[in-house]
């Protein structure tokens, strides 16, 4: 195991001691810097100087979601991969329930290594969702947890953006509870101090729009520190009703990932939403999301985890096409760096 240290974050309603952490070198970030990113985001929250004078230290890749939700397989990943370098984009982080990198590298990760790196793109986290308010499948997840951090602590990455699954009762979506909201903290809890104390991959909430904006803060607010961190995903965060800038200025010392997608509210709502929902995902630029006012945020904060661009699915001609238009609006009206392709 690695060297330990002892980090403590600010004193506050949203955060609490930390011990214990491991530092280990992977996906080019040295561990110890990345745990210690929200800490040291809270910090400069409160005494940096203003976000147009300092540089970009936050790594922004792009997800393979939109490759993935349209045909879920290893090999799409793949796909996805060879699309992403085209665009001298050297990150991505993949969904696991479409992917199945555990399930389908069963015997270690050296060739999914080998051939990450022929490609030029490193995977640096999943999306990985789980029935957390299901008490009794807690064996069941834990068992998932152990078999997908292993296998990304093997290739290199670095965290699990962690989802909260629930199942349709009658075509409609299930109504969430104060009870399954008080189980799934207690299931992420357990979740994350499995993923990290055993395997050294970070875990962090990954809040949908189908959850209540009050049981997405009270999530934020409950889980752990320790073991729960913050996928900030934006799209989600004002599809469900929340100022994406403010809450993730609110929760900064718990930020460890983000998603970057737009929404549009005047669009059609996805159909596992039902009759009668509006409002969907859309390329970067798009839609209503404040990316400038983020981007200032995390300049701020001195935010140095990963920012991947994402769009579930696409309405333009190819998902290329919106890929490319994503990186176009970061790098040109947004004026950010990609992370670059390993060529």
């Amino acid at each position: 195991m690695g060297t330990h240290l002892e980090c403590v974050t600010l004193t506050t309603s949203h955060a609490r001691k930390t011990r214990n952490y491991e530092e280990i070198e992977t996906c080019g970030t040295n561990r110890r810097q990345f745990v210690q990113g929200g800490v040291l985001s809270a910090l400069a929250l409160l005494l940096s100087p203003l976000a147009g004078d300092k540089t970009q230290t936050f790594k922004i890749g792009m997800a393979a979601t939109t490759w993935l939700s349209a045909a879920p397989s290893i090999e799409s990943y793949w796909n996805a991969t060879k699309a992403i370098s085209k665009l001298n984009i050297g990150a991505t982080e993949g969904d696991n329930s479409n992917a199945k990198f555990d399930i389908s590298y069963p015997n270690g990760a050296a060739e999914f290594v080998a051939r990450s790196k022929r490609v030029g793109v490193h995977l640096c986290g999943v999306y990985q969702a789980f029935p957390l308010h299901d008490s009794p499948k807690g064996p069941e997840m834990r068992a998932k947890m152990h078999t997908v951090a292993r296998f990304l602590k093997a290739a290199g990455a670095e965290y699990i953006a962690l989802g909260w699954d629930v199942p349709e009762i009658g075509g409609k979506v299930y109504q969430r509870t104060a009870d399954d909201v008080s189980r799934a903290v207690d299931s992420m809890d357990e979740l994350g101090r499995l993923s990290w104390e055993e395997h050294g991959i970070v875990a962090a909430f990954h809040a949908e729009r189908d959850i209540p904006k009050e049981m997405i803060i009270g999530i934020l607010d409950q889980t752990n520190s320790k073991y729960i961190r913050l996928c900030a995903d934006v799209g989600h965060f004002t599809a469900a009703g929340l100022d994406a800038v403010q809450t993730v200025k609110t929760y900064a010392s718990k930020l460890v990932a983000s998603h970057w997608k737009d929404y549009d509210p005047k669009l059609a709502a996805p159909n596992y939403l039902g009759g009668g929902a509006t409002g969907d995902f859309v390329e970067l630029g798009k839609g209503v999301v404040d990316f400038r006012g983020l981007a200032d945020l995390y300049r701020q904060i001195d935010f140095s985890g990963w920012v991947q661009l994402e769009l579930d699915r696409t309405r333009e001609p190819s998902i290329s096409v919106s890929a490319a238009e994503m990186r176009s609006f970061v790098t040109d009206d947004l004026k950010l760096e990609m992370y670059p392709a390993r060529h």
